[in-house]
């Protein structure tokens, strides 16, 4: 079989691809992302540090829009392909500063990019390469970007009925590697490209395109002093658009191919399905020839392989289903994975699989690792396929595995990401993004994470099922507090002095993200963001509430309830108290009620009655019977105001008392914010 288009010359880095697309430097500005899930083992990892120990989610970007396609981590920023309302397309640059005023750096949706977006992005020399469409949607567009402004550089338009750009382009060298679905797959140069009929290099697109800008800029700004009224902002759909080279196109019209291409050696891996309604394309794993494209072998398959395949030396595994991303077809799903040698094409084992297996297999040393919509997660040798391990999340999977470190990270189409023992399979942790105080909303998982500088990176999608359209969120996990070793989360009890102490730091009043400084309603709360109410507290911990509730029920107290309408706040009486060596410099205990003032007066609250109400009990996914207590999805340890029942401590003013109190911390008795202090809870 013939390739359309031949280029000439051979692609001299070939040989070197699998180290290429491997080699990472561990400076952030030098991260390169060359292929689906970072690198030809499908790690989802490059970097090769593990995620947190004990997580704890350190932001999360929320949007009315649903994420199909893994992120990718770059340069201190994350991209990620969203699907929007009526499946318009959302492709974001965020930052991953913990914090960072801007969450969102930039954004390309319509008119620039016309068509549904589930395609994970290659990240080079400081540029963003992604394509658009999706399932039925007929033509698509390979874009190129500047990866820190998201500025156009080129774009490749490729025409055709069931043509779209679904799997993560590879890059190797100058080139890059796609399936295009009906249009099989093409190899266009990286850095060859044409403007307005020439050829031309980078350096001169980029100066004409910015002449082109600035003047498009000068018009509007001209067109504003005449009829601001009917003045049109400058758009990037009306700057000139640099075309890159085909260097050859290969499968039209008889592969469809919507999986990432693999690439080894010389050779490129190419996964194409067969469409029963449409009854197009061929079930089947082909070689071809990264010189000109050219066919080397076939295997047919059993089971469309939608996940594209995994390579590890001179072997290729390929990820099998019978279903797509169907919820609703789980239960009749089937997989298969199946090993073959790169160099020949022989089929070294084939082994069938309980549910699909929707995500490439990702393989580290002598093992393979991937999940199924079975709820399995497994480990396989990849030399004979035989179990090594089996965990049961309960739950079944659309996404894979990121494996880094000693651990594996999967997350599930509840929402759960599950931690793992990379040897073992042991579960190391489970964090459910529904239920966790940043998130908060009730998710599904197809894409599958990412785990870079100790982080974990998950996006959530609901596009079907019983929380279909509730908003979503690209989610970074980070290392929380909480172990048994943790100073900061470690309580003390005194029983014969009736006392509970808690680590705590001066809380920040003023948080980059918001505008202005609210008065404070709540003593102590977790820290922002996990803390709903961090801007509006006193200090802030890292304690479980749950724990401090045990201690002092240890002491022989009772919890009461938080305040109703119809009723104060019941429950033991106790004082609460910052230890502080402020002024004196010795350690000394303040009654709370001496931190806080009024702004109108600057007088301190007067004495209050503080009561152990103890936390309301929260069911956060409705298809679960699973309750949490409260606090300990907030934070909120210690309220001023009847705000909330999700509490442990409460005072005894209403909220009528709030309406006429403005209160302040009193930085004439406090440390400065991010300084350490005890909170001191006593039994009367």
């Amino acid at each position: 079989m013939r390739p359309t288009t031949c280029h000439p010359a051979a692609c001299a880095a070939a040989c070197a691809v699998a180290a290429l697309i491997t080699a990472c430097c561990a400076a952030d500005e030098k991260v390169s992302w060359l292929t689906a899930r970072g690198n030809p083992e499908r790690t989802g990892n490059l970097d090769g540090m593990a995620g947190p120990r004990i997580p704890k989610v350190s932001w999360a970007y929320k949007a009315q829009e649903h994420y199909v396609a893994s992120p990718v981590v770059g340069d201190k920023r994350i991209y990620a392909s969203g699907l929007g309302a009526f499946n318009t397309p959302q492709f974001h640059c965020l930052s991953i500063d913990p914090e960072a005023e801007q969450r969102r750096l930039w954004t390309k949706t319509a008119p620039y990019v016309t068509r549904p977006t589930v395609c994970s992005p290659a990240i080079v020399d400081g540029l963003c390469v992604f394509g658009d469409g999706m399932h039925q949607t007929d033509g698509a567009v390979l874009y190129c970007v500047q990866a820190d402004s998201g500025r156009p550089v080129w774009q490749y338009d490729v025409p055709g009925k069931l043509v779209h750009l679904e799997g993560a382009p590879t890059v190797v060298g100058d080139r890059v590697l796609i399936g295009g679905g009906d249009a099989g797959v093409l190899c266009v140069g990286l850095k060859q490209v044409s403007l307005e009929g020439k050829k031309r290099s980078f350096a001169e697109v980029d100066a004409l395109l910015a002449k082109r800008w600035a003047e498009l800029v000068a018009k509007y700004e001209e067109d504003k002093k005449k009829d601001p009224d009917f003045a049109v902002p400058p758009s990037e759909e009306a700057l000139p658009k640099a075309v890159p080279e085909l260097i050859w196109q290969q499968g039209k019209g008889i592969w469809h191919v919507d999986a990432p291409v693999a690439v080894g050696g010389s050779y490129a891996l190419v996964a194409s399905a067969y469409l029963d309604h449409e009854k197009v394309g061929r079930r089947s794993l082909l070689c071809v020839r990264m010189r000109d494209g050219s066919l080397k072998w076939e295997v047919p398959l059993k089971i469309n392989p939608w996940a594209g395949s995994t390579i590890v030396g001179d072997l290729v595994l390929v990820a099998c289903s019978s279903i797509r991303f169907d919820p609703k077809l789980i239960g009749s799903a089937e997989g298969e994975v199946v090993a073959v040698g790169l160099r020949d094409g022989k089929v070294r084992w084939r082994k069938d699989v309980p549910g699909g297996v929707l995500s490439p297999v990702c393989v580290r040393g002598s093992t393979a690792y991937f999940t199924a919509t079975d709820g399995k997660v497994r480990a396989w040798d990849i030399r004979s396929g035989r179990d090594v391990w089996t965990y049961d999340a309960g739950h079944g999977f659309f996404a894979g595995v990121a494996v880094a470190g000693n651990r594996l990270y999967a997350a599930d189409l509840k929402g759960v990401v599950h931690a793992l023992d990379v040897d073992k399979g042991t579960k190391q942790w489970a964090h459910n993004l529904a239920t966790d105080p940043v998130v908060q909303s009730p998710c599904m998982v197809y894409a599958s994470p990412v785990v870079h500088g100790g982080k974990v990176y998950v996006a959530t999608c609901n596009l079907e099922g019983p929380h279909a359209d509730q908003p979503c969120a690209v989610v970074c996990i980070g290392e929380g507090a909480g172990g048994e070793n943790d100073p900061l989360a470690r309580i003390e009890v005194d029983a014969a002095g009736r006392t509970v102490r808690i680590p705590c730091f001066v809380a920040k009043r003023k948080l980059p993200t918001l505008q202005e400084i609210y008065p404070v309603e709540v003593i102590a709360t977790f820290p922002s963001p996990r803390g709903q109410k961090a801007h509006e507290a006193v200090v802030v911990y890292e304690a479980r509430p749950s724990e401090i509730h045990k201690a002092l029920e240890a002491l022989g107290l009772k919890p009461g309830a938080p305040a109703r309408q119809d009723a104060g706040p019941q429950g033991p009486e106790v004082a609460i108290g910052l230890e502080t060596t402020r002024l004196t410099g010795r350690p000394r205990l303040v009654p709370i009620e001496k931190t806080v003032i009024d702004r109108r007066t600057g007088k301190p609250l007067p004495p209050l009655t503080w009561r152990f109400t103890g936390s309301a009990r929260k069911q956060p996914d409705p298809d679960k019977d699973e309750t949490f207590y409260g606090a300990d999805l907030t934070g909120t340890l210690i309220t001023i105001f009847p705000v909330t029942e999700d509490t442990v401590f409460q005072a005894d003013l209403t909220m009528e008392d709030g309406r006429l109190l403005v209160l302040e911390t009193n930085r004439n008795l406090l440390p400065a914010e991010g300084m350490r202090m005890t909170l001191v809870i006593q039994a009367k």
